[in-house]
């Protein structure tokens, strides 16, 4: 009996025991995920280096340009940056364009940059996202409309402005001004186009507070006008034919007097008799080589050519292109003209005479201010920015 009852008494020996063995099973319970959770960590750290040694594959700044000239073309090859993935969108069907870029060599594009020859659309804006715009002719129709179509309820990326010759000046000034569309001096516009070009110019004044508007240019730029649209809260970069001066395009050079030719006639700004007086004067020194400009009409070339004191050079790269590697101390003879700014940039060596425009050679079809800057060759470059 005693034994039985003893049989059925709990040892607390035992009962301790099991407490204890309770406890620590326990313990390791909860002490286990911990030394999982610090395996996990140690084992993570320890890949990081190798997880952040494989080389991120570069995303690239998605830009557009839309060209209208050669002169716009080359100046967004000046603009295009290393890190910049740039489609221009040339318009062929402008004059002077196609032989430009039937002659343009495409290995003399920066890496990174497309052709295509289509001018500007609408629906290439709205199917891409674009994080810059280059826009060469700030006054073309094609351009408001792709502009206007694509960025109606949204939010317009940075638009960078191009040179496109001496007339960039007066879309300067229109973008500098608080109101007023962007329209060519003397051009007259249907009442739809008036609108959307002023709707257009308000989209883009509406950028440069914001640090979104810039013009990027190789034109001398007046004290004046550098203040007056850095005001706005725009912004001026500067280039010096960089990419263009690396061109192997120079080419043979006549040894008669260069004379680039103007389109100021062609497009109704002066007397064709004062241009041809002009022309004269200069064959009087001597046979000169005349590249015209790519508005000068078929008639007037065609007279010009039975003078034999003249050499016609048609060429299909711009002036600039073809002028570039001039032997130094070489005479240049030109009207006002971008032409004669940028080729005084390209080679300092070369001497470029231009004749100011008198009074009286204007057929009073432009404006005062487009006359002024026309004959503005002595203003000081902006060194600033």
């Amino acid at each position: 009996m005693m034994s039985k009852k003893g049989s059925t008494k709990k040892d607390p020996k035992k009962k301790q025991s099991k407490k204890q063995s309770d406890k620590q099973k326990s313990a390791e319970n909860k002490s286990g995920p911990k030394e999982d959770e610090v395996t996990m960590t140690i084992t993570q750290d320890a890949q990081a280096p190798a997880q952040k040694t494989k080389k991120a594959k570069k995303i690239l700044f998605a830009s557009i340009a839309f060209v209208e000239s050669p002169l716009q073309f080359l100046s967004a090859l000046e603009a295009h940056e290393p890190d910049e993935d740039l489609l221009i969108r040339a318009r062929a069907n402008a004059k002077g364009m196609t032989s430009f870029l039937d002659a343009f060599d495409s290995a003399w594009l920066p890496k990174n940059i497309t052709l295509e020859r289509v001018g500007a659309k609408p629906g290439v804006l709205r199917k891409q996202n674009f994080d810059r715009i280059y826009i060469g002719d700030a006054c073309s129709g094609q351009v408001h409309k792709a502009l206007a179509l694509a960025y109606l309820e949204r939010r317009m990326p940075e638009v960078v402005i191009l040179d496109d010759g001496l007339a960039t000046y007066s879309t300067i000034e229109i973008l500098t001004a608080k109101r007023g569309p962007l329209v060519r001096p003397r051009q007259k516009l249907k009442a739809s186009r008036a609108v959307m070009s002023a709707h257009v110019a308000d989209r883009l004044r509406g950028l440069a507070p914001a640090g979104k508007l810039r013009w990027h240019t190789a034109l001398p730029v007046s004290k004046t006008m550098r203040k007056a649209f850095l005001k706005t809260g725009a912004e001026i970069t500067r280039h010096k034919f960089e990419h263009l001066q690396t061109l192997p395009t120079g080419g043979s050079h006549p040894r008669d007097n260069p004379v680039i030719g103007s389109a100021l006639v062609a497009d109704g700004l002066i007397h064709a008799d004062a241009y041809r007086a002009w022309l004269e004067e200069l064959m009087a020194n001597g046979p000169i080589t005349y590249y015209p400009h790519r508005r000068e009409t078929d008639e007037f070339l065609a007279e010009l050519s039975r003078d034999e004191r003249v050499r016609i050079k048609h060429v299909g790269l711009p002036i600039e292109l073809r002028l570039i590697n001039l032997p130094p101390n070489s005479t240049i003879r030109s009207l006002p003209s971008t032409a004669a700014i940028s080729l005084s940039t390209l080679n300092p060596d070369v001497a470029i005479a231009v004749t100011e425009i008198p009074a009286e050679w204007w057929t009073g079809a432009s404006a005062d201010s487009l006359r002024k800057s026309l004959n503005a060759q002595s203003v000081k470059a902006d060194v600033d920015s």
